[in-house]
């Protein structure tokens, strides 16, 4: 009579902390879309976490007087699920932070201008090389949840095509330079800010800073450089969000990017000649499909025993 008096203490004691944790999910989170929605059923999400202790051969009939003594009853189960689907500190993070990786692609308007000085030649280098380039590229980051979105704080790869085309000079008439940008890159830490719209929809701002560079190839027939250029780099952009699935987003977004690269020295026949100065900018259309934690196991079904 004392262990089964004992063991209804425990089960009553062990239910009213999962009870406790969802209720402290829900009150923290308070987060619609993200967590289904504050109307959302929690009960439904406590009965696939009940059900996965079932699965898991924790608890059943067969070994529920296990459960109780261990502590591990359903209404834990429950509360906890209650927790985790109001997004609250029982969340993955704690704070309903989610991690997140990101594939990009995308057009690139971008311009090559040009400066410095071609000593052989006696001129300043002027003139610039514009042309529609792809741009591609992954970021890896960490989203938080807001009340109306999410702040996000990424870190963000990208390359560029060839850019090839021909710069003067001034006073004129200086020979044409045929000029050669290859191997684009930029890494850059980016910061941006999403609101909600809509259920699934949402608008986001921001920008970022780094680095890019390129390989630059500069000839006008007597003098000539190569080498690697680069230097800091930014961009700030604007678009819009739509949340194809909890997990999966689509991107549509503009981005203004924008780095002055160290300068290029030139020589004629060996002899130094100068340098030639380049700023590479570029106004881009972007598509991006981010995956939040893209390594969590898909939700289990229990299905009961016969």
């Amino acid at each position: 009579m004392r262990a089964t008096m004992w063991r209804s203490v425990r089960d009553l004691m062990v239910g009213g902390a999962g009870i406790a944790a969802a209720l402290i999910g829900a009150a923290v989170a308070g987060q619609p879309r993200r967590a289904a929605a504050a109307e959302a059923p929690l009960a439904d999400d406590a009965d696939r976490a009940a059900a996965a202790w079932h699965e898991d051969g924790l608890c059943g009939p067969a070994t529920e007087p296990d459960c109780a003594a261990d502590g591990l009853s359903d209404g834990l189960a429950r509360g906890l699920a209650g927790g985790l689907a109001a997004g609250g500190p029982f969340a993955a993070g704690g704070t309903g932070r989610r991690f997140y990786l990101a594939g990009i692609i995308g057009s690139s308007f971008g311009t090559l201008q040009s400066g410095g000085v071609n000593t052989a030649g006696g001129f300043t280098n002027t003139g610039s090389v514009s042309d529609s380039l792809l741009t591609a590229g992954a970021a890896i980051g960490t989203a938080w949840e807001r009340a109306d979105g999410r702040m996000r704080l990424e870190l963000e790869g990208r390359g560029r095509d060839a850019l090839v085309g021909t710069t003067g000079g001034s006073p004129p008439p200086p020979a044409l330079s045929s000029v050669r940008a290859v191997d684009g890159w930029s890494v850059l830490t980016n910061v941006w800010r999403d609101w909600d719209v809509g259920e699934r929809l949402g608008v986001y701002g921001g920008g970022g800073i780094g680095g890019g560079g390129y390989r630059l190839t500069v000839a006008d027939g007597t003098v000539g450089g190569y080498g690697h250029v680069g230097g800091f780099a930014w961009q700030v952009g604007l678009g819009a969000v739509y949340d194809l699935t909890e997990r999966t987003t689509l991107d549509l977004g503009y981005r203004y990017f924008d780095t002055q690269s160290t300068p290029l020295a030139l020589a004629a026949a060996g002899v130094p000649a100068g340098t030639y100065r380049s700023n590479f900018y570029a106004s881009e259309l972007l598509l991006t499909v981010r995956i939040y934690d893209p390594f969590r196991d898909p939700p289990r079904r229990w299905i009961p025993a016969d």
